[in-house]
C-alpha cells in the first residue's frame, strides 16, 4: 500500500505541482499592463496615483475536465506627489491578491502581498525605485474527489469504498509567511518616448511548501522585465516593444514581442471635456510555449484588454493549440488636490 500511495502521489505531483521540480509561480500574458505584479519597486508608477486591477484567466481548457484558472486584484497607490506627476521622489504601496485553482484535487494557492517602494529623482523626470514586498502564502489540496486503485470496481471508480490510503490523513494545507524585492529604472526620453527595466527577486526565504511530511521549498525566483514606449513620426501611434524573462530552479521562460498603441480620440487640451481613447494591439512569443494576442481599450482612466494564448509546445497534441485566456479590468484616478472645477471629475 505505501507503494501504491507513492506512485499515486508522484502522479499528483506531476500534475498539480507538488513535486518541488515542478514549481512553478503564476504567470499572466498581458504582463505589462500592471507590473506590480512583476515588481514591488514599480508600485504607484501609474500616470495617476490610484490604481485598481482586476485580472482573470483559464487554462488548458481542452486538456483536462478541470482547467486552471487564476483570479488576481491589486490596488496601487502613489504619495508624496501632490501635484500627480512624478516630477519628483515619491513613495509608492499597494496591496495584491491572486487565487490559483487546478485539477480535479482543487489545488489551490492563495497569495497577498503587500509591495511598498521609494522611487528616488535621478533625472529631470527619472526615477530609480527600489522596493520590499512581504507576503502571506497558503496552499491547499481537497481529497474528496480524487479516486483510487482500490476503488476500481472493473467498470468505474466507486468514492463510496474506501480508498485505504494516507493522504487524506496529511496536512493537506500550509500557510507560509513570503518575501520579496525589487528594483526598477524609469527613463523619460524626448518627444514623449521612454523606457523602463526591472529585476526582482521572489521566495527569498525559500519557504516550505509541503503538503505532505516531506520538505520541499519553494524554488527563489528571479525576474528581469522592461517595456519600451515610443512616439513615431506619426503622433497618433506608439509602439511599446516589451520583455519578460525567469528564473525559478530548473524552470525558466523568455516572453518578447511587440504593442502597437492607437490614439482614437485625443484630450482636448483648453476644455477638458472630452477624454483620450486608445487601442492597442500586441503580439508576443513565450519561447517554447505559446504565441500570444492581445488587444486592450483605454477610454481615460478606464482600460480593459483581453490575450489569448495559442500553445506551440510539445502539448499542443493535448491541447489542439489552446492554451489560455485572460481578461482583465482596470482603473486609474488621481486622488490629491482635486475640486469640482476640475472637469476630469464629471
Amino acid at each position: 500500500m505505501k507503494r501504491i500511495l507513492i506512485a499515486s502521489l508522484t502522479v499528483l505531483a506531476s500534475m498539480a505541482g507538488l513535486n518541488s521540480h515542478s514549481q512553478q509561480d503564476k504567470h499572466f500574458s498581458m504582463f505589462t499592463e500592471l507590473p506590480v505584479f512583476l515588481n514591488p519597486a514599480t508600485a504607484g508608477f501609474s500616470d495617476q496615483q490610484l490604481q485598481l486591477f482586476t485580472n482573470f484567466r483559464s487554462q488548458w481548457l481542452t486538456v483536462t475536465d478541470q482547467p486552471y484558472r487564476t483570479i488576481s486584484a491589486s490596488v496601487d497607490w502613489r504619495m508624496l506627489d501632490p501635484e500627480a506627476t512624478k516630477a519628483t521622489s515619491f513613495m509608492g504601496a499597494g496591496v495584491n491578491f491572486y487565487n490559483d485553482k487546478s485539477g480535479v484535487s482543487q489545488y489551490t494557492t492563495n497569495i497577498i502581498t503587500f509591495p511598498i517602494n521609494y522611487a528616488l529623482q535621478v533625472g529631470v523626470a527619472d526615477h530609480l525605485s527600489f522596493g520590499l514586498q512581504p507576503a502571506f502564502y497558503q496552499r491547499t489540496i481537497n481529497g474528496d474527489n480524487l479516486t483510487w486503485d482500490s476503488q476500481w470496481t472493473g467498470v468505474e471508480f466507486d468514492q463510496g469504498v474506501s480508498n485505504n490510503e494516507l493522504l487524506l490523513n496529511q496536512n493537506l494545507n500550509i500557510s507560509r509567511f513570503d518575501i520579496g524585492a525589487g528594483v526598477f529604472w524609469n527613463k523619460k526620453l524626448e518627444s514623449g518616448s521612454s523606457f523602463n527595466l526591472g529585476l526582482s527577486g521572489h521566495h527569498l526565504t525559500k519557504q516550505r511548501v509541503n503538503i505532505l511530511n516531506d520538505d520541499s521549498k519553494l524554488f527563489r525566483k528571479l525576474t528581469l522585465h522592461g517595456e519600451g514606449n515610443f512616439q513615431t513620426s506619426n503622433s497618433n501611434v506608439q509602439i511599446k516593444p516589451a520583455l519578460l524573462a525567469f528564473l525559478q530552479g530548473p524552470n525558466k521562460a523568455l516572453t518578447f514581442g511587440t504593442a502597437f498603441r492607437f490614439a482614437f480620440k485625443p484630450q482636448s487640451q483648453h476644455t477638458g471635456y472630452f477624454n483620450n481613447m486608445h487601442m492597442t494591439l500586441g503580439g508576443y512569443l513565450r519561447v517554447n510555449d505559446a504565441i500570444i494576442a492581445s488587444a486592450m481599450l483605454e477610454m481615460h482612466t478606464l482600460s480593459f484588454g483581453a490575450a489569448y494564448d495559442l500553445n506551440v509546445s510539445r502539448l499542443n497534441v493535448a491541447s489542439k493549440g489552446v492554451g489560455a485566456m485572460e481578461f482583465f479590468l482596470r482603473y486609474r484616478l488621481n486622488y490629491e488636490g482635486r475640486t469640482l472645477a476640475d472637469p476630469t471629475i464629471h
